[in-house]
């Protein structure tokens, strides 16, 4: 394995360089740092080469994907925990990076319930968002142009992994997007406190749908309300705050698992 000592070493330098969209459009290439993300983007990412710290090289699980790396072809750097601090974009990296190619992003040809993100702007958020669709068995994220990169480092972290797994698409507008919807035979659902009674739409979620997200700030667009074929609520409890996006999307989402499989809601 390759020992890297310099600051200024040349794939240090684009490393660092990522943590910037306009230069992750540029390269093609996105950064995945973290043990658990580093072992999706083996398993279901295009690596690049990746990064060891030399504590996290200790660590048995953090050895072991190394040599998976490098058994399967990808190139494995070594450097000090100084070094590696210097590229990470956390606080307390765990010492474990993979550089990725960005994959391109298609439309899913068919599935039972999707989601679009419309306008969520917080790379946080999209990130949770993503995870709790992949193990709810999303057939397919599509994002609206104005919603977050995909590709930034909070993106990929909070998605712990499901940004390697997930079906995902960016449509060029809310009308494509609706366009795409009607491809796939899903119908577009918003939620609202005035709407129906998640609960009461069993056979409204056992068809093809679409779950339309709004952004964190101004909610659903109103373009997406008055093209929504129904609009959802969720039951809270009387004076409750309205719940954070990523909250309501894990809500909604096993509303779909659930009637997909046949369960009560």
């Amino acid at each position: 394995m390759e020992i890297i000592t310099s600051k200024d070493n040349q794939k240090l330098r684009l490393i660092r360089s990522l943590h910037l969209k306009k230069r992750r459009q540029e390269t093609g290439l996105f950064p995945a740092e973290g043990l658990r993300i580093a072992e999706e983007a083996a398993s279901f990412g295009d690596c690049v080469f990746a990064l060891f710290s030399e504590d996290a090289l200790r660590e048995p699980r953090a050895a072991a994907l190394a040599e998976e790396l490098r058994d399967r072809g990808v190139e494995c750097l070594r450097v000090s925990d100084a070094l590696f601090s210097s590229v990470a974009a956390t606080e307390n990296p765990q010492g474990v990076l993979a550089l990725c190619r960005i994959p391109e992003l298609t439309l899913p040809a068919s599935g039972h319930w999707f989601a679009y993100c419309d306008g969520l702007r917080d790379p946080g958020n999209l990130g949770s968002v993503m995870r709790s669709a992949a193990a709810a068995g999303c057939d397919g994220l599509l994002l609206s142009p104005d919603t977050a990169d995909l590709w930034n480092p909070k993106t990929v972290r909070a998605s712990m992994g499901a940004v390697f797994r997930l079906p995902l698409w960016r449509a060029e507008s809310d009308a494509a997007a609706l366009a795409a919807m009607e491809e796939l035979g899903a119908v577009p659902l918003v939620t609202a406190m005035d709407g129906e009674d998640i609960r009461r739409c069993a056979d409204l979620l056992r068809q093809p749908h679409c779950w339309v997200l709004g952004s964190e700030a101004a909610g659903v667009s109103d373009f997406w309300r008055s093209h929504a074929a129904r609009t959802v609520s969720l039951p809270m409890e009387a004076g409750a705050e309205s719940l954070n996006v990523s909250c309501a999307a894990a809500v909604l989402f096993y509303q779909s698992f659930f009637s997909g499989h046949g369960l009560p809601l």
